[in-house]
């Protein structure tokens, strides 16, 4: 095969992609997540945050006084990008839909810190420092998924 038929045998990606239940399972095993916004200047920018999944949806967490949540109230479209080693990354397009609502944000820190495995006599503490009326969260809406399962690779 010439060098120009493997080079374009990449760029169809499709059968690298993973199935629905994979897709879970990566989101489920990541620690984290790093999501993206537009600054008012156009800077695409990403930062590392934590999620949760609740009500069969992702959900993150932030804070009125930073620019990722100023930009996504201007525009709440992003992307949303996890890894796990073995199985692969899964990048959500979506919006997010962020609220004050506390009982919400609640729910979601006592998922976090369940998720995270820490001793449960310092729940009462995370939650004192977490839960806070400037603390938002939100569920994404799902556009699409981009997905790559390292699994699939032919040597």
């Amino acid at each position: 095969m010439s060098d120009d038929l493997k080079d374009a045998a990449w760029e169809d990606l499709s059968p690298f992609r993973m199935d629905e239940e994979t897709i879970h399972q990566v989101i489920d095993r990541a620690f984290g997540c790093t999501v993206t916004w537009n600054a008012k200047n156009g800077q695409s920018m990403g930062v590392w945050v934590s999620h949760v999944v609740m009500d069969d949806q992702v959900w993150l967490t932030t804070t009125g006084n930073r620019s990722k949540t100023r930009a996504w109230k201007r525009d709440p479209r992003t992307s949303v990008v996890f890894g796990d080693q073995e199985l692969g990354s899964v990048t959500i397009v979506g919006t997010i839909e962020l609220t004050y609502d506390a009982e919400l944000r609640t729910r979601f820190l006592n998922k976090l810190f369940d998720r995270n495995g820490t001793n449960a006599p310092g729940r009462e503490a995370f939650l004192q420092h977490m839960d806070t009326e400037g603390r938002m969260v939100g569920p994404l809406t799902v556009k699409k998924y981009i997905t790559f399962d390292p699994r699939k690779l032919v040597t």
